[in-house]
């Protein structure tokens, strides 16, 4: 179990939820937690960004589906994990953890204040590229995302970490 949680745009675009069923006291069960997702304008592309609230790491896809977004997103992430090279169990465990999932409005500032940064990253990387970037580059870049605190992991170096635990 995990929660989409959508920013203010994204969330108008939803059916609105079960006053009854407020993904907000919900813990998520997944090791990467609740995923972020915000739309992203670059180089005239409308992208979504998904960011791991727990590890930061990040995926992006083209904003034309938003129906799809929970497949999309685990599709990403497969795709990421292997890249980074999580094992193959950890992988299935994190994807068996995602097959139930909520929409809520985002909460945490500091998540969104990082996505930024990712956002960033991402319109460097898409810039220095022209426009056509490799996916698994670019999801590899996204992965070298750090934060602002002094000696923090790399968001895929985060997300390894999160998933070995037991």
């Amino acid at each position: 179990m995990y929660t989409l949680r959508l920013t203010r745009t994204l969330l108008d675009q939803f059916d609105p939820a079960d006053p009854e069923d407020d993904p907000g006291e919900v813990s998520p069960t997944t090791r990467l937690g609740d995923w972020y997702v915000m739309p992203i304008d670059a180089g005239g592309r409308h992208l979504l960004l998904c960011t791991s609230e727990k590890s930061l790491l990040s995926v992006v896809f083209p904003a034309d589906h938003l129906d799809e977004l929970p497949e999309q997103l685990v599709t990403a992430l497969v795709g990421v994990l292997h890249r980074l090279g999580a094992s193959r169990e950890s992988i299935v465990a994190e994807v068996d953890a995602m097959t139930s999932g909520r929409v809520g409005p985002a909460r945490s500032r500091a998540t969104l204040g990082a996505m930024r940064g990712v956002s960033s990253r991402l319109r460097r990387h898409l810039s220095a590229t022209r426009g056509e970037a490799d996916v698994a580059a670019l999801y590899g870049d996204l992965a070298l995302y750090r934060s602002r605190t002094p000696g923090s992991a790399t968001a895929g170096e985060r997300a390894l970490e999160l998933l070995r635990k037991t």
